[in-house]
């Protein structure tokens, strides 16, 4: 029986209990369970996620493999409600203050920590245990859902970083994809020239801005907890001379990510570095485009930034088992298959079929198999850390301090950011 697309029109419920902070709420007793909570065992699932509503080319997707679900069991139906992602941490925080919480959450992967260590969210280690396919998994993207040795959530897909190349323009300059980054910025200078950039990416204020220096500071072996080190200021300076040469647009600072992707579609930038999200938006977009796409370059290492979401049930979900039923449905090979390509992203485990089929996207699953993610405290104050990082660019580019002084700087305000743990 074909059923309509549900959405939950219901505002959540504020009490306030709802307005305590994340953790003290922990503290208290709340979540789900009760028969008058949404998401008891009545044949319903509640399934909250962020990505967007079925209008959107980001949302449409998630609705159509939910309705898949929902076509093969008569007997549930998921109701599907869609909450932007600057609410959406909040509103999981206020259900569990209230009692209700959602049968399935699709939450950011950084956030499974605390969300696990708050109480809104399951421990599934047993579910897992018996399903059995944890090793099918990238292993960054597992660690995620581990916390203190238990398994709070399941992959549900992943997004990296790798560099995007127009093959007209490196061949006219005779050049070719660089490989490490001392040859990025020799690279992007030579294809720098009459108004044109060797390298687009995104520098913008705020957490999205911070990528590529993140990637640029593992690459030499630093890390983001002593970024302080000489791995930090060495960052600031590859950005500072790409920069300087005129590889790299001092405009980076105001571009996100779809910024620089229309920078190198248009062929004002000869190469960019971005997530697999455009993939298809090229494709589509530019046809006439001649592009490749090559793995980040390498120093000591070339980990890309993953990007993730997790499935987890609920605190005290009226039926844990149709949550499970329908998470364990999601992370089918074979319905991943049919659905990646219509979400614009990655498998998050490698045992799905065609994703090799494709060239492009193939580079992308490759680069996953070195992909990094922010674990413990840093995971938790991610957002903040980040902003940090970029502030040091920015401080950096415009001359108002040098990267080692704002490496220093940037050190302290992180060491404050994760004591507040």
């Amino acid at each position: 029986m074909s059923r309509a697309r549900t959405r939950r029109t219901r505002a959540a419920a504020v009490s306030l209990a709802a307005l305590l902070p994340l953790g003290l709420a922990a503290c208290g007793s709340f979540g789900g369970g009760d028969d008058s909570a949404e998401g008891s065992s009545d044949g319903t699932i509640t399934f909250w996620q962020y990505y967007g509503d079925e209008e959107m080319p980001t949302g449409a997707p998630l609705y159509d493999v939910l309705e898949k679900y929902d076509d093969q069991n008569d007997d549930v139906e998921v109701d599907i409600r869609f909450i932007p992602f600057e609410d959406f941490n909040r509103t999981l925080t206020q259900a569990a203050a209230s009692g209700e919480l959602p049968d399935v959450a699709l939450i950011n992967a950084f956030d499974t920590q605390n969300m696990a260590e708050a109480g809104v969210i399951e421990d599934i280690s047993d579910r897992v245990e018996e399903w059995g396919e944890q090793d099918a998994y990238f292993p960054t993207g597992w660690e995620t859902t581990q916390v203190d040795g238990a398994t709070y959530g399941v992959p549900h897909l992943a997004d990296a970083y790798a560099v995007y190349y127009n093959k007209d323009l490196l061949k006219q300059a005779d050049v070719q994809p660089p490989k490490t980054w001392a040859e990025m910025e020799q690279t992007a200078a030579k294809l720098a020239g009459d108004g044109k950039y060797g390298l687009a990416l995104s520098g913008i204020e705020g957490a999205e801005g911070a990528t590529g220096l993140i990637i640029r500071t593992l690459a030499d072996g630093g890390t983001i907890e002593k970024f302080g080190d000489d791995g930090g200021t060495a960052a600031l300076e590859s950005f500072q001379s790409m920069v300087d040469d005129g590889g790299l647009s001092k405009g980076f600072l105001t571009w996100n990510e779809e910024d620089a992707k229309n920078q190198f579609a248009t062929g004002e930038a000869a190469m960019m570095i971005n997530s697999a999200t455009y993939v298809s938006i090229l494709r589509d977009e530019n046809p006439e485009l001649n592009w490749g796409v090559a793995l980040l370059p390498k120093d000591q290492t070339r980990e890309t930034f993953l990007s993730a979401e997790n499935l987890t049930i609920g605190e005290g979900s009226g039926d844990p088992d149709a949550a499970w039923d329908l998470i364990s449905y999601l992370q089918k090979p074979d319905v991943l298959a049919d659905y990646l390509p219509a979400r614009n992203k990655l498998p998050a485990r490698d045992d799905v079929p065609g994703t090799d089929d494709d060239p492009v996207r193939k580079v992308f699953a490759d680069q996953l198999q070195e992909a990094w993610a922010p674990e413990g405290d840093l995971a938790t104050h991610s957002n903040e850390a980040f902003t940090i990082l970029q502030e040091a660019l920015q401080a950096t580019i415009s001359g108002a301090s040098d990267p080692a002084d704002a490496a220093e700087t940037a050190q302290s305000d992180i060491d404050e950011a994760l004591s507040a743990s």
